[in-house]
C-alpha cells in the first residue's frame, strides 16, 4: 500500500498564518511599549549663581525630558550656613503650588517636592522653560559656596508617565557662590 501525501487544505494555511503573524505582531508591540517606557529619561536642574551676602537670590529648576508625565517626586538640598530659604514662586506645572513642598526641615537645608498632575492625563513642559523659582536670602561669608540640588533623601528621585510607569530620573545640580 503507498502512502500519498496529500497537503493540508489552503483555508487551515491560512488562518495558522494570520494568527502566527497576529502574534508576532502583538509580541513586538508589548516589547516596544515596555522599550518606549524604560527608555522616557527626564532630568531636573538648576543653576549656578554668585551673590553678595545680604542679596536675595533665585534659582529657577528646570526639567529636560519633560513628557506626557504623570508625577514627579525628590528632595531639594542646600547648606543652611550658606542660604536661607525665603519663597517658592512663579509656578509654571499645572497644580503645582507651594503645598507641594513640605517646609518642616528648612532648618537642615531640606525640602522634599511631589508634584501629581490631578488631571491623570500626562503634562508636557518644553525645554528651558522652569517649573518654579526657589529663592534665598545669602547668609555665607565671602568666598563661601554651596551646591543648591537634588538628593534622594528625605524624598527620593521618581518620576511616573501616563502610562504609569516609572522614568528615569537624572540631575544636574546648581550651586551659589557668594561674593
Amino acid at each position: 500500500m503507498q502512502h500519498v501525501y496529500l497537503p493540508e487544505p489552503m483555508p487551515h494555511r491560512m488562518n495558522q498564518r494570520f494568527f502566527s503573524g497576529i502574534a508576532l505582531v502583538f509580541a513586538l508591540f508589548l516589547f516596544s511599549t515596555h522599550i518606549s517606557a524604560q527608555s522616557q529619561a527626564v532630568t531636573f536642574k538648576t543653576e549656578k549663581k554668585t551673590a553678595k551676602v545680604g542679596e536675595t537670590v533665585c534659582f529657577n529648576f528646570y526639567a529636560s525630558g519633560f513628557s506626557q508625565l504623570l508625577s514627579m517626586q525628590y528632595t531639594i538640598k542646600w547648606d543652611p550656613k550658606v542660604l536661607v530659604f525665603k519663597e517658592v514662586k512663579n509656578f509654571r506645572l499645572p497644580f503645582l503650588t507651594k503645598d507641594n513642598f513640605g517646609f518642616t526641615r528648612i532648618g537642615n537645608g531640606l525640602i522634599p517636592a511631589v508634584w501629581i498632575d490631578n488631571n491623570l492625563k500626562g503634562v508636557d513642559l518644553p525645554e528651558n522653560v522652569p517649573m518654579y523659582q526657589m529663592c534665598f536670602t545669602v547668609k555665607g561669608g565671602a568666598g563661601s559656596t554651596t551646591s543648591v540640588g537634588f538628593a534622594q533623601s528625605p524624598t527620593p528621585f521618581e518620576s511616573i508617565n501616563r502610562l504609569e510607569k516609572p522614568v528615569k530620573v537624572s540631575v544636574v545640580n546648581g550651586s551659589i557662590t557668594v561674593k
